[in-house]
């Protein structure tokens, strides 16, 4: 069966991957001072820019046009579509795609409940899965999620402050200016508080504490390879990943963390998944 998967711009593919099944990216649109953009890799440089400059910076939904002609084609040329999308709690982008893909039979979209390095890690269950003559449901969506964690540092919450997309996290946090969220995607698709730690110290305590319970949980029932994915807004949070790399031998993934989403969370932190391959 030809199938083929499409994804939003804040999902992206790690450098030296290889599917054997086509992938289609639809971008979402970012403005700079009311000015718009396309969300692609050669924007984040940009990105950072206006941050660093204390510009405007706003995210918005795919095109219809583009998203209707991406639509019309594909369901053409593959017996069927998937569609992975940013968490519908976080964007109305899977309400968009939903909309438009539900006059073609052979076009399923999936809310991912969840966004960034997460839907990267689903995104390559899907191919392997797909790769292997497997039909997938909404189910399996859930089931990637949980064989993975996903946890984000913000060392610097202005960003988030100035997004308006995490207001339930901002307002536990309050005026503490010189908190560290630590955070996660909750199951239904929320920003969810973790922890607040009010050191670089006890960032990597609270990140070693939850990956190690994780790790111990889900190898006890499900034991395979264990991958780690991350995105850092600056070069200098590597050093977190690779500690904690270190520590499972294992060489961590490293990926863009993409304007759309650099556009929310700003530099000042990063993002690491733990994964299980199947």
């Amino acid at each position: 069966m030809s199938s083929a998967i499409v994804i939003d711009s804040t999902t992206k593919i790690r450098e030296g991957f290889s599917s054997v099944v086509d992938i289609y990216t639809i971008p979402v649109r970012v403005f700079i001072d009311d000015e718009e953009y396309l969300d692609t890799d050669d924007l984040t440089e940009k990105i950072v820019i206006a941050i660093n400059e204390g510009k405007k910076l706003e995210t918005s939904l795919p095109k219809v046009e583009y998203v209707e002609e991406l639509f019309e084609r594909l369901q053409k040329k593959y017996e069927i579509v998937y569609v992975l999308s940013i968490s519908s709690l976080l964007s109305g982008t899977y309400s968009l795609l939903s909309t438009i893909a539900n006059k073609y039979e052979n076009i399923i979209v999936f809310d991912s409940k969840t966004v960034s390095i997460q839907n990267t890690y689903i995104l390559e269950r899907m191919v392997n899965d797909i790769s292997n003559g497997k039909k997938l449901d909404e189910d399996d969506i859930i089931s990637y999620r949980d064989d993975s964690i996903f946890l984000i540092s913000v060392f610097d919450i202005e960003r988030l402050h100035k997004s308006g997309r995490v207001g339930k996290v901002v307002s536990l946090l309050g005026k503490m200016i010189h908190v560290k969220p630590i955070l996660t995607i909750a199951r239904n698709g929320e920003v969810q508080l973790v922890q607040k730690a009010i050191s670089t110290k006890k960032v990597a305590e609270v990140l070693e504490h939850r990956v190690g319970s994780f790790i111990e949980k889900v190898k006890a029932k499900n034991p395979g390879n264990i991958r780690i994915y991350a995105a850092v807004g600056r070069e200098k949070y590597k050093e977190y990943v690779y500690n904690l790399a270190q520590k499972y031998d294992i060489k961590p993934f490293f990926l863009e963390i993409g304007p759309g989403v650099l556009t929310h969370v700003g530099t000042e932190g990063f993002g690491i998944l733990i994964g299980f391959e199947r």
